[in-house]
């Protein structure tokens, strides 16, 4: 089961400025995660969709049982922390903020609604729709392309031990990030890369890169 969700989550980014509204329509897989199976076959796809899926059972036949999760712009790296289960990603904001989240399943994280913390554009809202907001968003005056990292869980009694490492693209930077419930309890810039930070990754040992 583990093998198959870290093979088969996947994420679709949508157009600039989402006009159609089509990362709050669970009819497109735009700006959204989907998570498949792709060790199995579903009758006329490539892939199965599990049965665990959060729309899977959804009475609508139009709505795509692939989402996972929808609302999110455009995903720049993701991973899992391996000891609580939480999926953290980056999310390049459009044109203000840049977005640290954790999703679970079948959450709306409220592109195109919201970005970051702010209210973004009114078109698409829905009625008593629940917009999940991130853990930490920062403006453009420090980086405009976030990159996703990770959870630290390396061994010995590293100071580090359980904050988020992520960092910018364009700017640089790189920040450590602690949080409690999906609330924000400190963030701070730990240092600035010698080059644009594309992607983190981690050694057999939790280690980072």
């Amino acid at each position: 089961r583990r093998r198959s969700l870290f093979r088969g989550i996947w994420q679709i980014g949508g157009p600039q400025e989402d006009p159609q509204g089509q990362g709050q329509n669970l009819q497109h897989l735009s700006a959204a995660i989907l998570r498949i199976d792709v060790d199995q076959r579903d009758p006329g796809l490539p892939y199965a969709i599990p049965a665990t899926n959060p729309f899977h059972a959804h009475p609508d036949l139009t709505v795509r049982r692939e989402i996972w999760a929808y609302g999110i712009r455009q995903a720049w790296r993701f991973s899992f922390d391996p000891l609580t289960r939480d999926l953290w990603l980056g999310d390049v904001g459009q044109a203000s903020y840049e977005e640290v989240s954790i999703v679970r399943s079948g959450e709306n994280h409220g592109w195109n609604i919201h970005e970051g913390f702010a209210l973004h554009s009114d078109k698409h809202r829905q009625v008593n729709q629940v917009y999940v907001p991130p853990v930490f968003a920062y403006p453009r005056k420090l980086g405009t392309s976030v990159t996703g990292g990770y959870v630290y869980r390396g061994q010995g009694n590293s100071s580090y031990q359980g904050v988020y490492i992520f960092g910018d693209y364009q700017s640089k930077r790189v920040w450590g990030l602690k949080q409690k419930d999906r609330k924000l309890s400190r963030v701070r810039e730990i240092g600035l890369a010698p080059d644009r930070v594309s992607s983190f990754g981690l050694d057999r040992d939790g280690g980072l890169f």
